[in-house]
């Protein structure tokens, strides 16, 4: 006879005690339709955002009638690499007020809803300027700022919230035991449905990622007017979409005094506190006779949230390696025998490794370091990632100084003198050695950047998702000052001494993150 608390007789729905969270199988709850529909107007968005973002670097970088690369405004590597930097200096600096906006005032559905008319406005316009005859009487430029603000501020109010919306549609996910059909009871994990949706948000947004095959096509055979029309397309028919699937949303109401009570907390906490949580509590303002709105316990939580904050100290300096691969890899790739692939399509083998590599990840690693006790929590994942990062930096320094070691212009790669002529030609090293560069690179962004969403969602209290995930977008900002600041040093024939800079910092960095960080335990 079984004992009356086995596992087998465990009635349906019922809260897990501790014997049964270690001895059961925990799994992922059902992923709801509303969940879905927020993952394909995702994908979507992201479809759109690398779309346009795929040629950027040669249509800023190359002259109008460069011979050998497609190009439109002749500004060169170094300022290419900043004006794309200024993007993402504005789009990561806009989550901060767009959070503010969908937490406390418009919720994050509405929120959604305006910022992407921000977005296609900017798109529409980048589009008209990119047109051959706005190009041939000097709009191109002026175009491509005014498109910049309007699309960085766009952009910006989406990734403010549509990670939080998506987690936010599991709001009836709660960890429990279940008893399955065949008659076997399992865990129903909340963590595991989390880290699971998030998996599944990323892959959807990497195969958007691949419409930069398309633009890049588009860029080579019809013009950049081309490559740009598209995405301003497939913005206009998600939006509607994501618009006429309102009613199945789980929406939170806005709650402004929340972020009015973090606001009034954090001024005397720094102020008269000097930078001490403690002195805004509740009991600590009663005791000097005043009264406050919110409680201790709200004090705990946002202590919580401020110290899970820590873990993205070093995300920018990881954001502004993997960003290598829009800006730096693709001018690196136009020095390099393409055999008529476009340069800029080399960064698709980016999300392409993020598909394999995924379900590789959710299926067979994440349940073999469980089995090892080695729990895939989010600092563990986080920390394994930014040593990928590192190794594809060091790969990046290395390609680089095969292309400065080969003919015909060796350290200056595309223009050189041979033979009493100009060269505007690449140096004979195949394009292929860059495969490595993106893999590693995938593979590491799959571990640091899902663990970062999830990190952020499980950390922030109710009534500030939005505001957590916008901090954390935040250190992209910061990354990109970085970017902007070094872009007089991304040129030939100094990239080898940049990416290998890149690749030591990351080293040193990975170790010094594992060590303070490893252990740390997931904040749900």
């Amino acid at each position: 006879m079984q004992e009356k608390n086995s596992p087998e007789l465990i009635a349906s729905d019922s809260e897990p005690s501790s014997e049964q969270l270690e001895s059961l199988k925990h799994v992922a709850d059902k992923i709801p339709t509303a969940a879905w529909l927020v993952v394909i107007f995702s994908s979507m968005e992201r479809f759109t955002y690398f779309a346009f973002s795929g040629p950027l670097q040669n249509y800023i970088q190359n002259p109008l009638n460069d011979t050998s690369r497609p190009g439109a405004l002749g500004l060169g590597q170094s300022k290419a690499t900043a004006l794309i930097c200024f993007l993402n200096v504005l789009t990561y600096t806009t989550v901060i007020p767009a959070a503010i906006v969908a937490d406390g005032y418009l919720g994050p559905f509405i929120t959604i809803c305006v910022f992407s008319c921000f977005y296609l406005t900017g798109l529409l316009l980048l589009f008209l300027t990119s047109l051959p005859v706005s190009l041939h009487h000097n709009a191109g430029l002026g175009g491509l700022i005014a498109a910049f603000i309007l699309i960085g501020v766009g952009v910006g109010g989406i990734k403010s919230s549509v990670a939080p919306f998506l987690a936010d549609q599991l709001k009836k996910t709660k960890t429990r035991v279940e008893d399955r059909p065949n008659g076997q009871s399992v865990v129903i994990d909340r963590e595991i449905t989390i880290r699971k949706i998030y998996g599944i948000y990323y892959w959807g947004v990497n195969i958007g990622g691949l419409s930069g095959i398309a633009t890049t096509e588009l860029e080579k055979i019809y013009g950049f007017w081309a490559a740009f029309l598209l995405p301003l397309c497939s913005l206009a028919v998600s939006l509607v979409a994501f618009f006429i699937g309102r009613r199945r949303y789980i929406q939170h109401k806005p709650q402004a005094g929340t972020l009015m009570r973090v606001f009034k907390v954090l001024g005397l906490a720094i102020v008269p506190g000097k930078f001490s949580l403690s002195y805004a509590t509740a009991s600590h303002q009663e005791s000097l006779g005043r009264t406050v709105t919110w409680t201790d316990s709200f004090i705990a939580e946002f202590r919580v949230a401020l110290i899970a904050c820590r873990v993205w100290l070093i995300y920018p300096i990881v954001w502004l390696c993997f960003n290598q691969n829009q800006t730096n890899l693709v001018s690196q790739a136009a020095n390099m025998q393409t055999y008529g692939i476009p340069n800029d399509m080399m960064t698709n083998l980016n999300p392409i490794s993020v598909l394999l590599v995924i379900p590789i990840l959710q299926k067979c690693v994440y349940p073999t370091m469980k089995r090892c006790r080695l729990d895939p929590r989010p600092t563990v994942r986080m920390t394994l990632g930014f040593i990928c990062v590192a190794a594809s930096m060091a790969l990046a320094a290395g390609v680089q100084q095969i292309v400065y070691n080969s003919g015909p212009c060796y350290d200056s790669p595309r223009h050189c003198v041979v033979d009493g002529r100009l060269e505007k030609g690449p140096n004979d090293v195949s394009v292929a050695l860059q495969v490595p560069i993106y893999v590693i690179g995938a593979i590491g962004e799959t571990f640091f950047s899902i663990a970062g969403s999830e990190w952020a969602y499980n950390s922030a209290p109710e009534g500030m998702k939005s505001l957590l995930q916008a901090i954390y977008m935040l250190t992209l900002a910061v990354s990109s000052v970085l970017g902007i600041a070094l872009s007089p040093t991304f040129k030939d024939p100094s990239m080898t001494i940049v990416f290998g800079a890149f690749a030591g910092v990351m080293a040193v960095l990975s170790v010094v993150f594992g060590f303070f960080f490893w252990n740390v335990p997931n904040t749900s």
